[in-house]
């Protein structure tokens, strides 16, 4: 219910400062919280089975033909974790690219929420646009998560599979050894898993 009444441009103007505003301050607020918060076991980021691994996304939105040109947030924030700074596939990397993927979603879940603030000051009708807007900005980068985690984790059991395997052959050395080439950097573009 609209309690500010402002003149057209006031609105306007107070619509566009809120929204830099809101999408800064979570967006920060977002990457101070320390990694270890962001369990990918924690139902909210769980692939559910109607998702199919993510591919559901795919069918639906085409991920793979936009996800390109989706610029990341984390270019905003110093300290920031960046896919491109990735140097080479490990265990420990797609460990921290999959809670990094949590803590986007996350972020993104919340830069929904200040949407209902608008109708305090903008008309019904606007402030459903203003809905309306949260839901589409925030529901791009969310099922980019949604897409790319799941193939993450896909990654992440064949990569720890392979090196157990080799443990195992490096302990018992009259089996032949292991050596296969398990890092591959191409793996990533910038928003996530490319392959």
């Amino acid at each position: 219910m609209q309690v500010i009444f402002l003149s057209d441009a006031k609105t306007i103007l107070l619509d566009i400062v809120s929204w830099i505003f809101f999408h800064l301050s979570i967006g920060y607020w977002s990457s101070t919280i320390n990694i270890e918060r962001f369990d990918p076991n924690f139902r909210l980021f769980q692939t559910m089975k109607w998702e199919d691994g993510g591919e559901i996304y795919n069918r639906i939105f085409k991920v793979k033909k936009w996800k390109k040109y989706i610029p990341s947030g984390a270019k905003l924030y110093k300290g920031a974790y960046q896919v491109k700074h990735i140097q080479e596939i490990t265990v420990d990397n797609l460990k921290i690219w999959i809670r990094e993927s949590c803590r986007s979603e996350y972020c993104h879940i919340i830069m929904f929420l200040p949407c209902f603030l608008f109708f305090l000051w903008n008309s019904a009708d606007v402030g459903w646009w203003m809905v309306t807007y949260a839901f589409l900005n925030n529901l791009v980068p969310i099922v980019m998560q949604r897409y790319n985690r799941p193939r993450a984790q896909r990654y992440l059991k064949i990569l720890e599979t392979k090196l157990k395997k080799a443990e195992i052959e490096q302990a018992q050395p009259l089996l032949k050894s292991g050596n296969e080439e398990i890092a591959d950097r191409n793996l990533f573009d910038e928003n996530g898993l490319e392959k």
